[in-house]
């Protein structure tokens, strides 16, 4: 792994070693980026990137989802745990073993609905939300071809609403690799230099209501697991106006700059 390592020029990392059959992680970085490790397992490596450069300090975790579907609850445990120990801007991204949709697989045996369920549970306790993506939807592949060929969306990059307020630009690419059965997701950061001046007005587009995913966004962000004591209608309100527009820039293309 250091061979390969400096190979694509990346000077700095973590690397957690391969446990018997398992391939390990790695997480890399170029010189002067400012990164500082918080914990890591054979499932993740947890860092705090600093910078103002850099949009930070913002908080990003690298993730493998348990293989064995059994013990998959064991990886809801450990990302909720994760997000009780740190309450700031938080990116979670790699191969989560699982999908949050069942449209998300291809010529697959049935998943258990509680199976996929919960998965999206578990992010929605942590307050994260998917950060769509543009490219092939599916990021796996068996190998196989014909109707032996399986594709599922087992890697993704999810985020909370304070990460997405400072990066309102990041777009994920799925790129299909050939040496790999699953696909690099490849993240874009823009940084909002313009978050101090005043709100855009938000506009609720008649046309997200044809859209089953609209329903869907607007039950994860009004957060179901929190009375409303816990979570004023205030709070929901704005928590749903920010996963609408999120979620209209990935599936739409942002609308409102196409009309212009």
């Amino acid at each position: 792994m250091k061979g390969f390592q400096h190979k694509l020029g990346f000077t700095q990392g973590i690397i957690v070693p391969s446990d018997g059959k398992s391939g390990g992680l790695a997480m890399l970085w170029k010189e002067g980026v400012d990164v500082r490790f918080k914990s890591c397992s054979h499932s993740h490596i947890d860092v705090v990137v600093h910078g103002e450069g850099n949009g930070g300090p913002w908080r990003t975790t690298g993730f493998y989802g348990h293989p064995v579907t059994s013990k998959r609850q064991s990886s809801w445990q450990l990302i909720e745990s994760l997000f009780a120990q740190c309450k700031m801007s938080w990116l979670v991204c790699g191969d989560f073993n699982e999908i949050m949709h069942s449209d998300e697989k291809l010529r697959w045996k049935e998943r258990d609905a509680d199976q996929i369920g919960e998965f999206r549970e578990s992010l929605s306790r942590c307050g994260l939300f998917d950060l769509g993506f543009v490219g092939p939807k599916f990021t796996w592949c068996n190998g196989r071809y014909g109707d032996q060929r399986t594709l599922l969306r087992l890697d993704r990059m999810v985020a909370n609403e304070e990460w997405m307020k400072i990066f309102p630009e990041a777009k994920v690419h799925n790129v299909s690799m050939s040496a790999s059965d699953h696909s690099l997701l490849v993240l874009l950061l823009k940084k909002n230099h313009y978050r101090k001046r005043g709100k855009k007005r938000f506009f609720f587009e008649a046309m997200w209501t044809k859209e089953e995913e609209c329903k869907e966004v607007i039950e994860m962000a009004w957060d179901p697991y929190m009375d409303d004591s816990a979570r004023p209608i205030q709070e929901r309100l704005e928590r749903c106006q920010s996963q609408l527009q999120c979620w209209n820039q990935n599936s739409f293309g942002n609308v409102y700059k196409c009309l212009k």
